[in-house]
C-alpha cells in the first residue's frame, strides 16, 4: 500500500469514528465538547527543491474544521480545505497559482484557555491550475490559461497556533511542508503558509465516549 492510500483510509476511519458516536449517549457539560467552524484565510507559498528559483505568490485558503476535546489539554482536528498555492517569475513576468484539496489531520495542545498549539499531518489532491503572463493584445493586458500540474497528490507535515479572538473567533497561524523533503531530495515539494481567521458556527456541549456528568450544570 503506497503512503497516499493510507493516508487516504486513515482519513476515512477517522471521519467514520469522529461521527459514529452512539446517539443513544445523552451526556452534557458546561464545557465544549466539540466545535464546528468555517475558515478563511491567505497563503504564501515556496516550491523547494526545483531547478527554477521561483518567488512566493499570495492566493486563498478556505474551508471547514471540526475539533472534538479528547482531555482538558488535548483536542482532535480535522479540517476539509481549498487551497491555493502560488508561485511567479519576475523575469518574464509569469504568475503560477495551483489549487488542491487538503485534509489536515492533527494534535492541538491547549495552552491556557485561549491559545493552542496544532501538530499533525495533511493530504493534498491537485484540482486545477493555470498561468497568468502578460498579453499585449488582451483588453486587461494580461492572460490566463490552463497549466499542468506539478505534484498531483501530495503529504505533508503542519504545526502551527490559534489564538481565540472572542468566543467564536480566532487567529490561526500555520506552515505545511511535504514529507517527501525529509527523503527525496529530487522531488519537488511545497512550503505553505497559512493566515486564515476562524469562526465557530456551533459548540455542541455533548461529552462523547459516555463522560460523568459534571454537577448542576447537565442539562
Amino acid at each position: 500500500m503506497s503512503i497516499h492510500s493510507f493516508f487516504k483510509t486513515s482519513i476515512t476511519i477517522l471521519f467514520l469514528c469522529l461521527f459514529s458516536f452512539k446517539a443513544s449517549s445523552q451526556v452534557y457539560s458546561n464545557k465544549t465538547s466539540s466545535t464546528f467552524s468555517f475558515t478563511l484565510g491567505m497563503t504564501s507559498s515556496n516550491l523547494l527543491k526545483d531547478t527554477m528559483k521561483y518567488k512566493s505568490g499570495i492566493l486563498f485558503s478556505g474551508g471547514f474544521m471540526y475539533t472534538i476535546v479528547l482531555s482538558d489539554k488535548i483536542n482532535v482536528g480535522l479540517e476539509l480545505l481549498y487551497t491555493g498555492k502560488s508561485f511567479k517569475n519576475e523575469s518574464p513576468i509569469i504568475k503560477y497559482r495551483y489549487y488542491y484539496i487538503d485534509v489536515p489531520v492533527y494534535l492541538q495542545y491547549k495552552l491556557g484557555d485561549n491559545i493552542r498549539f496544532n501538530l499533525g499531518a495533511q493530504y493534498s489532491q491537485f484540482t486545477n491550475s493555470s498561468i497568468v503572463f502578460l498579453d499585449g493584445g488582451s483588453s486587461t493586458g494580461t492572460k490566463t490559461k490552463a497549466y499542468n500540474n506539478i505534484k498531483p497528490a501530495d503529504v505533508g507535515v503542519l504545526f502551527g497556533t490559534e489564538i481565540d479572538l472572542s468566543e467564536n473567533i480566532a487567529l490561526a497561524a500555520r506552515y505545511t511542508l511535504s514529507a517527501s523533503t525529509f527523503y527525496d531530495s529530487n522531488e519537488v515539494n511545497f512550503g505553505v503558509f497559512q493566515l486564515s481567521f476562524n469562526y465557530a458556527v456551533y459548540l455542541s456541549h455533548k461529552q462523547f465516549l459516555n463522560r460523568h456528568k459534571e454537577g448542576s450544570d447537565n442539562k
